[in-house]
């Protein structure tokens, strides 16, 4: 203010000099409410720039917050009327006479009156924007951060939570699918072993105490079954993993004798190579899929003769093919839960496998594909190891 009254020539502050003195402090004040008013406040002070003979230092104080309040194209908006503004200020300023111009100074020596040149003059009032835009622009980047950060936070909760039902879910459906696969094949063989002795007419001691001895046996090998998956259970959420220790490729032999133990028909040719380097993974699936449909068969066609098939090498994958003749019209002795077939693909499909079902000339025929996969993670060359084949 004293500036603006020594141009005038009076040396003293006037009534109009104390009215600019006001406004310029409350425009200062307002800078408080900077980040809420930032338009309106840059605006506002622009145009009282352009009007009053007074600075733009609270525009371009105000400016960096439009740039986080405000969308790109208001926020270069309000940069030209600050640019503007701050020429204009500039402009009134060399305007004055020499002696009264702030950016001058004075030669000791000589007493000459130096005026900043119009370059010059340019570069402060574009260091004075681009200083006032760069920090705009570093401001809205850590705004923009801050909210992607507190977005990915918000989202990561919900995202938890349905990850965790999935997982509960999965976990839900790989139990059901280990009950039916190890507990149902026993179960259905004591539900056949009961019917036929119920049919059998004229049985004498000897041969139902041998049909007694079967169901025992059955119920038996279905608790020590219950027994070691409640154990699996026990001992962790990974305990059920596909690749967990299980039922391998060395148990499919003992497997079909029990069915024949039992007095099935059961045909079986078993060759596996190099089955010391399979997966647990793929050793499960595959004795898994032989005992589900072997328990099929037996169920839908008892008295029937089985005829499987299990090949096995690094080089070709497993195959697993099993044949029973079907019986028209017959509905099977126990009532299975639909879900053998699913549980089937399902377990084939967890290491790349397939399962395919078709009746074929009178027989029902199950073919299923699993690739190899070696627990060492290559499939090597090795030495052939057979399982024994018996017919």
């Amino acid at each position: 203010m004293a500036f603006a009254s020594n141009a005038r020539g009076s040396g003293q502050a006037t009534a109009l000099d104390g009215l600019l003195l006001l406004v310029g402090l409350t425009g200062a004040g307002f800078l408080v409410a900077r980040r809420r008013w930032a338009v309106p406040l840059t605006l506002a002070s622009s145009v009282v720039t352009l009007v009053l003979p007074l600075d733009s230092v609270t525009a371009l104080i105000a400016l960096p917050w439009v740039f986080v309040a405000a969308s790109r194209r208001v926020a270069w908006a309000c940069t030209v009327v600050v640019a503007g503004a701050t020429a204009v200020a500039l402009w009134r300023d060399v305007s004055r006479p020499a002696p009264h111009v702030i950016l001058s100074a004075t030669d000791r020596a000589t007493g000459e009156v130096l005026v900043a040149s119009p370059l010059l003059l340019v570069v402060i009032g574009v260091a004075c924007v681009g200083a006032a835009v760069a920090a705009g622009l570093l401001r809205a980047s850590r705004a923009q951060t801050a909210r992607a950060v507190a977005a990915t936070g918000a989202q990561a909760a919900p995202a938890d939570t349905l990850h965790g039902r999935m997982t509960r879910q999965e976990g839900r459906e790989l139990t059901a699918r280990e009950v039916h696969d190890t507990v149902a094949h026993h179960i259905s063989l004591i539900s056949l072993q009961a019917s036929a002795l119920e049919v059998q007419r004229g049985a004498d001691e000897r041969q139902v105490r041998a049909a007694a001895q079967q169901v025992r046996s059955s119920a038996q090998q279905a608790i020590a079954e219950m027994r070691g998956l409640i154990s699996t259970l026990r001992a962790g959420d990974d305990a059920l993993a596909p690749g967990a220790a299980g039922a391998t490729l060395d148990d499919l032999a003992g497997l079909l004798d029990a069915a024949r133990r039992q007095g099935r028909w059961v045909t079986s040719t078993v060759f596996v190579s190099d089955g010391r380097d399979a997966s647990p993974a793929l050793t499960r699936a595959t004795f898994r899929i032989v005992q589900e449909e072997l328990t099929n068969a037996l169920k839908h066609s008892p008295g029937q003769p089985v005829e499987v098939a299990v090949r096995a090498s690094a080089g070709a994958g497993v195959q697993v093919r099993v044949v029973n003749p079907l019986v028209p019209g017959r509905r099977p002795v126990v009532d299975g839960t639909g879900s053998g077939l699913l549980g089937m693909r399902e377990r084939a499909a967890l290491v790349g496998g397939t399962v395919q079902v078709r009746a074929d000339q009178g027989w029902h025929v199950l073919e299923a594909h699993l690739p190899w996969s070696s627990s060492r993670g290559n499939a090597g060359p090795g030495g052939d190891e057979a399982l024994p084949s018996s017919v």
